[in-house]
């Protein structure tokens, strides 16, 4: 049930290098490693700057080191472990050990009563341990100088955040729905990057995954529709203008016979503003609301023209009569007292007697 690493000049073709810094998906493998040694020595201390482990203390005679370049994320002298990054084989207990040239080591994994020779195995939540034996080239046991035997534990806390991601990627796409309104899948989307962020870079318990649940489906909760349009938003009604002569009375149905209500809009015009006074000649802005169903309003503006009567030849033009002499019993025509008369310039006008 063990499973066995060569020394730290391992074959990095084999191995793939699944532990090493690279982006995922999801982020680096969250693995947080804390080292007790079986022989009483204190858990190794790790510095952090960045998030990356810059130093490991050595212990006196064993053969294996942290591999510091593995170890992100650790807490309280504990690793965290993933059951999502296992089941995508981004764990590799063997390479969280460095090891002297010339060694070997063995590992197993216990959790509770259970032994895994494997951790694709790792698949509960909860406390585990990795346990190396440290061995020669030849395959013995490595004996440290103090006597003792050469053994590693890694204590685990392990969980699985598959149902949390499965949660986040669900709501996702269902936020990306056009039908919900931008404010709140912006709100929603911001709040999923944030909780990706923190399970691909901070340690978690199994508790903590659940409670990141119920934090997604809160935010689900937000994904909410715009409210309706009001008509008023969705229509765009026009005026129109008309010309009457002065005097000329216009009714309201005349005024709002002039807008233009659009199609499909339903909507019902009614004038609301003053009147035009038809006596006076000018241009009147008459204001007309349109009422649509859902009880908003438009307003919109008739212009009426009101156009000065004409002025009637005879009240523009002044003609004079004139006068002659002429002996008694001398004849006088018509044509003779018309060109008496002196008409106007430009007006036309053309005299006739009409007395006797």
């Amino acid at each position: 049930m063990f499973r066995r690493s060569k020394n730290n000049s391992y074959d990095t073709s084999q191995t793939k290098q699944r532990f090493s810094i690279k982006k995922f998906k999801f982020g680096a493998a969250s693995v947080l490693i804390g080292l007790s040694f079986l022989s009483g020595v204190n858990p190794v201390q790790i510095n952090f700057f960045n998030n990356t482990v810059l130093a490991a203390e050595v212990v006196e005679g064993s053969a294996a080191t942290l591999n510091t370049a593995m170890t992100k994320n650790m807490q309280n002298g504990n690793a965290y472990i993933d059951i999502y990054d296992v089941k995508l084989g981004k764990i590799d207990p063997l390479q969280l050990i460095k090891l002297e040239p010339g060694y070997t080591a063995i590992y197993y994994i216990t959790q509770g009563s259970k032994v895994y020779a494997n951790v694709s195995e790792l698949q509960t939540p909860g406390a585990a341990k990795v346990n190396y034996r440290i061995q020669t080239s030849d395959g013995s046991d490595h004996i440290k100088s103090d006597g003792q035997l050469d053994s590693v534990n890694i204590s685990l806390t392990v969980y699985d955040s598959s149902m949390l991601r499965d949660k986040i990627n669900e709501v996702e796409t269902k936020a990306t729905d056009p039908k919900w309104s931008d404010g709140s899948r912006d709100e929603v989307l911001t709040g999923l990057e944030i909780i990706k962020k923190d399970i691909d870079n901070n340690p978690k318990t199994q508790d903590d995954i659940n409670n990141k649940i119920i934090e997604v489906n809160e935010l689900e909760k937000k994904l909410v529709t715009p409210p309706p349009t009001p008509d008023k938003d969705k229509y765009d009604p026009t005026g129109g203008e008309t010309t009457v002569p002065q005097g000329t009375p216009i009714s309201d149905e005349e005024i709002t016979g002039l807008v233009k209500i659009p199609d499909g809009s339903n909507g019902v015009p009614k004038v609301v503003g003053n009147r035009p006074n038809t006596d006076v000649p000018g241009d009147y802005k008459v204001t007309v609301e349109v009422t649509y169903p859902d009880g908003t309003k438009d307003t919109v503006a008739v212009t009426v023209h009101v156009t000065p009567k004409p002025v009637p030849d005879k009240d523009k033009y002044d003609p004079t009569g004139g006068e002659t002499t002429v002996p008694q019993g001398t004849p006088v025509s018509d044509k003779e007292i018309t060109d008496l008369v002196k008409i106007p310039d430009g007006s036309n006008g053309v005299p006739k007697v009409v007395g006797k």
